[in-house]
C-alpha cells in the first residue's frame, strides 16, 4: 500500500460547480483504481491524501499536477504503509452551509487532533489540514 499527500491552491474564481466537477471525476477515477483517501478544501487550498497501489496513486497525482484548476501543487509526503486508513472513502464530500460553517471547521480541527497518525504521511496530512483551517478567514469559504 502506498500513501501520498499534497497541497495545492485552487484557480482564481473557483465555484461550487468546479468543486463538484473535481469530486465527480475523482470519485470515478479513484473507484476504478481502488484508490481511497481524503480531500479537504478550505480558504482556496486543497489538501489531499491518496492511498492505493503505488503506480495508480502516482498516476492520479500526475493528473492533479496537470489540472488547471490547481496550481502550486506541492508534494508533502509519500511512502509505503501497511494498511489503508481511509478504506471506505473513494471520495467523501460535505458542503457546509452558512449556519453550520463554524461548527464544520471546529469539527474538522477536532478530527485533526484525534485521528490516528501512524505514518509520516498521515501526520503531514492532518498538520496541513490544520494549517489551512487556521490560516485564513472562514468567510473565504462562503464565497465559493
Amino acid at each position: 500500500m502506498y500513501q501520498l499527500n499534497y497541497r495545492s491552491k485552487s484557480k482564481s474564481g473557483i465555484d461550487y460547480k468546479d468543486l463538484e466537477d473535481i469530486l465527480a471525476e475523482a470519485n470515478a477515477q479513484n473507484s476504478a483504481l481502488n484508490i481511497s483517501g481524503c480531500l479537504i478544501y478550505h480558504n482556496n487550498s486543497f489538501v489531499q491524501i491518496l492511498e492505493g497501489r503505488k503506480k495508480d496513486v502516482l498516476h492520479i497525482y500526475e493528473k492533479i499536477k496537470n489540472d488547471n484548476r490547481h496550481h502550486e501543487v506541492t508534494l508533502l509526503w509519500a511512502n509505503d504503509v501497511d494498511k489503508r486508513f481511509f478504506k471506505e472513502w473513494h471520495m467523501a464530500y460535505y458542503r457546509p452551509n452558512d449556519s453550520n460553517l463554524r461548527q464544520f471547521v471546529d469539527d474538522l480541527l477536532l478530527l485533526t487532533e484525534l485521528s490516528e497518525k501512524p505514518s509520516s504521511s498521515l501526520l503531514t496530512f492532518w498538520a496541513s489540514v490544520r494549517k489551512i483551517l487556521l490560516g485564513g478567514n472562514i468567510k473565504e469559504l462562503e464565497r465559493v
